[in-house]
């Protein structure tokens, strides 16, 4: 058995193969200090960012759902804001956005993971029109007959938009949004009455923007999604979904995605005890030929239109597709350079 040794490699070949190597370690090194790697940062792997005109945010609230529509006309749209623990995260978000008055502000469904960051809206933003789920919180006179939702952070909220005066409607009362020119849609598809289950009442959002269709149906499960396919039956289709109750299996059904057949499927989750998403989930939005983008992976997930385009970006750009090809190549290069050389001088000491 031959012993290895540098004096098999000439000084040139020696100097390739030791940059090779040092390229390696230093891709390596980025890749574990960045998690989730470098490619957009570094080596600009996207597409140049097309002049929007409008932008749809699905903001990182950890485990919770929030969105931000951004609107040719000026105007904005939050639907949902998270859980508490996000608040602060959520409205340094807006205010990066600067966001000062929010146009209309939506609650899907009374859930603390989606209406948790509630009072930090109405404490740090001019609220023109809030839209709340057909639900009262513990405190409230019922006027109507819709169930209570008796927790302490639902009734915090219902409370806070009260103090600050805004104009409160019931989801039932949002039929939909238009700006005059066209420029975009934006209609409650469900629910058209109250329901007991939290989930069984959670909204359902479709949006026309600039010729771009997005579906947001904040956690409501697969009876509600077949009521909609029965309802809508194609108008459901859009180019982009976010996924229901975080991934869950109770959620987006085989029939659910063949109406709506997205391009995109954004699920809002964070790390959670719940399973979220599923691997049934996964497996489903896989078949029907999604690409899925999770806010626990990218960050807050942007989507820009216009140009007559829409472009989808994450904000921290954690994408690793160049810089895994990258580490690939070089290892293919060090290995094709080295080795057939190697196994020759091996060969000429044998003789």
């Amino acid at each position: 058995m031959t012993k290895f040794s540098f004096r098999y490699y000439s000084k040139t070949s020696l100097a390739v193969r030791l940059s090779i190597s040092a390229l390696l370690v230093i891709l390596l090194v980025l890749l574990f200090v960045f998690e989730r790697p470098i490619s957009k940062a570094l080596y600009k792997w996207e597409d140049r960012e097309i002049a929007s005109t409008s932008q749809v945010s699905f903001i990182d609230v950890g485990q919770g759902d929030a969105t931000l529509l951004e609107l040719a006309d000026g105007k904005n749209m939050l639907i949902d804001c998270g859980p508490k623990s996000a608040g602060d995260e959520l409205v340094s978000y807006l205010k990066e956005r600067q966001i000062q008055t929010i146009d209309y502000f939506l609650i899907t469904h009374a859930d603390a993971d989606h209406v948790g960051g509630g009072v930090h809206i109405f404490q740090n933003f001019d609220v023109l029109e809030f839209y709340r789920p057909m639900t009262y919180s513990a405190s409230e006179e019922q006027l109507l007959d819709y169930p209570v939702h008796d927790t302490q952070i639902y009734d915090e909220v219902i409370q806070a938009a009260q103090q600050e005066q805004a104009e409160i409607f019931f989801t039932s009362d949002a039929l939909s949004w238009g700006s005059e020119g066209g420029a975009y849609y934006i209609r409650v598809l469900y629910p058209d009455q109250p329901y007991s289950n939290n989930n069984d009442s959670s909204a359902v959002i479709k949006a026309q923007i600039e010729g771009f269709s997005f579906m947001l149906t904040g956690d409501a499960d697969t009876d509600v999604e077949a009521s909609l396919i029965q309802k809508y039956g194609s108008q459901l289709h859009s180019e982009v979904l976010k996924v229901a109750h975080h991934g869950s299996a109770t959620s987006t059904s085989e029939d659910f995605l063949a109406a709506v057949s997205p391009n995109y499927a954004i699920i809002s989750v964070g790390e959670n005890s719940y399973g979220h998403p599923t691997e049934e989930v996964l497996s489903r939005l896989a078949v029907a030929g999604a690409t899925v983008l999770t806010t626990m992976d990218e960050g807050s997930i942007i989507t820009l239109i216009g140009e007559g385009r829409m472009q989808i970006l994450g904000v921290d750009g954690k994408h690793i597709d160049l810089a895994m090809i990258t580490v690939i190549v070089a290892v293919i290069i060090l290995a094709l350079f080295g080795i057939p050389d190697f196994w020759k001088k091996k060969v000429k000491l044998k003789k």
